[in-house]
């Protein structure tokens, strides 16, 4: 078996995975939302966030 079958047959098996275990597939979730929330690259590339309250705008 070629290292790029074995690769696609390793993911298929993740996804599957994940996809029938709820509690596994939360917890991947909130890793990779942590890490991203920790590096902070998102908020380079993102607009700027705008709040709203009580009807003043603030930037």
């Amino acid at each position: 078996m070629s290292k790029r079958k074995l690769l696609i047959t390793a993911i298929g098996a993740g996804v599957t995975y994940l996809m029938r275990n709820k509690q596994a597939r939360d917890k991947v979730i909130n890793t990779v939302s942590n890490m991203v929330k920790k590096n902070g690259s998102s908020a380079r590339t993102a607009r700027p966030r705008v709040e709203v309250n009580n009807n003043e705008w603030k930037y």
